[in-house]
């Protein structure tokens, strides 16, 4: 019986072996759908073998990357981090579940929870920056301004020679002139969100006035005055940017829509 045990133990490590075989042949001639299947016929079959780990993770990143299967490749993936030995393909692996909920399905809810939780297992991990910018975003994404502010401002406190520091300083810029805009529990009135917003711009600038972003923050102060009805420091903020702005004939509407907001006002007071 044990001999008979060993003979089948043996098959059937064997046939995993030829799946997986196949399933990488597949994979290399692109097709995916194909290469999934036979991927998880490893799976059946060796479910906590090194072979049927390393099925689990080739078939998540596949579903993942090229057939769009989400929810399958989250499941893999997680069933990958379950049963791996090897800490640093776990972590790869929590990192493209990360990617997936924040990046290729937007479920910002679950991404900071995702994240939040990655922080709490390596605190010093190199990309504590990167998940601490990406709740932020959820946050922003979710309209929680007070909370997305607050993990930018975390960032730039912690991590501030990092690129991510940069980042962070003109997402809070960006959050107060939204905050402004949108109807919300935690809102700030709006004109005194548009004076925070204005001082977050200008933080921005004084910090990093070398930056790529630094028109992207001068028009977001441009928009600031537009919302807070001064016109002409407006117009002319506007008309200073448009010779390094990305998008020159967005600033040609804005000058045309202040000019015509001048004309009617004027007209009125007549």
């Amino acid at each position: 019986m044990v001999a008979l045990a060993l003979t089948l133990g043996s098959c059937s490590v064997d046939s995993a072996r030829n799946h997986y075989v196949l399933a990488e042949k597949l994979w290399t001639d692109q097709k995916y759908l194909a290469s999934v299947s036979e991927f998880e016929k490893v799976i059946a079959k060796d479910p906590r073998g090194k072979l049927g780990l390393q099925a689990t993770y080739r078939a998540a990143m596949t579903q993942f990357l090229f057939l769009s299967q989400y929810g399958d490749a989250i499941r893999k993936f997680k069933e990958f981090v379950k049963g791996s030995p090897d800490s640093k393909s776990a972590w790869d692996a929590q990192l493209q579940i990360g990617e997936i909920l924040f990046a290729k399905t937007e479920q910002y809810d679950q991404a900071i929870s995702h994240y939040e939780s990655l922080i709490q297992q390596n605190p010093t991990a190199a990309e504590s920056p990167e998940f601490l910018f990406r709740i932020g975003k959820s946050y922003f994404f979710l309209f929680q301004f007070k909370e997305a502010i607050l993990s930018f401002e975390t960032i730039i406190s912690k991590y501030p020679e990092t690129v991510w520091a940069e980042k962070a300083m003109f997402e809070i810029g960006s959050a107060y002139f939204t905050q402004g805009e949108q109807n919300s529990e935690d809102r700030i009135p709006g004109k005194e969100a548009y004076d925070v917003a204005m001082n977050a711009y200008q933080r921005f600038i004084k910090h990093y006035p070398k930056s790529l972003r630094v028109p992207e923050a001068r028009f977001g102060i441009a928009s600031c005055l537009e919302e807070l009805d001064q016109l002409g420091e407006a117009y002319q903020s506007y008309a200073q940017l448009k010779a390094s702005y990305p998008s020159p004939q967005v600033i040609d509407v804005k000058l045309s829509r202040i000019r015509e907001r001048i004309a009617q006002r004027s007209g009125r007071t007549r």
